[in-house]
């Protein structure tokens, strides 16, 4: 059974594998695995040198550096996933509040009509049907009418559920737990993600490995076409 951290594993996986499907220059998600390797494998052979020779002046920066995506196109791929996962726990508190704020002015509720015979002998079996009892103002013009039969209170219902709404308002304010959107964040953007910074990428390639690469923007203006 997936627990709901193999799911956010699996979130971050995927994702870092759409980012690297549309990384320049090419490389795909398994080779790039490989290359990740054997770069922390040397970087434990030099840590444990004894040699002056620092890990990075012999084979450069860490892999995700000789890849470029542009920063508003990876932006795009993990909005998608945090939508696709469910991840933004923020967002879900804030449509959780909506919803309530909804309910307060337009409530439904579920009522079983029964069946019944008619005049004519038909038989009508019960079926479950729904309600709209009166709504929250509607309760507290109701209660307040009841308390204070003779101080006609009950005109000051609306600024009762205004307090409610704005407490409500502010609940969606203050509990800020992001926890799982975080963790996500830092583990793509932060982590081995491609680099947004194609200057650097092209001199990667030139000082490092001597090869002169080329990076098209296009391809992503006509990814965004598409």
């Amino acid at each position: 059974m997936k627990t709901r951290r193999d799911v956010l594993s699996e979130a971050v996986s995927m994702c870092m594998q759409e980012l690297y499907s549309l990384a320049q220059p090419a490389i795909d998600w398994d080779s790039f695995v490989e290359e990740n390797r054997l770069y922390l494998n040397l970087e434990k052979v030099w840590e444990n040198s004894d040699k002056k020779i620092s890990h990075f002046d012999y084979c450069g920066p860490a892999p995700f550096n000789f890849y470029y995506l542009p920063k508003d196109v990876m932006k795009e791929v993990c909005d998608s996933y945090v939508y696709a996962y469910k991840i933004d726990e923020k967002q879900d508190f804030l449509d959780t509040i909506n919803i309530l704020k909804e309910y307060c002015k337009c409530p439904i509720v579920s009522k079983y009509v029964e069946g019944h015979i008619d005049e004519d002998g038909n038989r009508y079996p019960g079926y479950r049907d729904y309600d709209h009892p009166a709504n929250l103002e509607k309760e507290i013009e109701k209660l307040l009418k009841e308390l204070y039969p003779k101080d006609n209170r009950e005109s000051l219902a609306p600024l009762f559920v205004n307090k409610f709404f704005e407490f409500l308002d502010k609940a969606g304010e203050f509990y800020n737990f992001n926890a799982e959107l975080n963790s996500f964040n830092m583990t793509v953007y932060l982590g081995a993600s491609p680099s947004s910074n194609k200057e650097a990428v092209i001199e990667n390639w030139k000082k490092y490995k001597n090869i002169d690469i080329v990076i098209d923007d296009s391809k992503y203006e006509e990814n965004e076409e598409n």
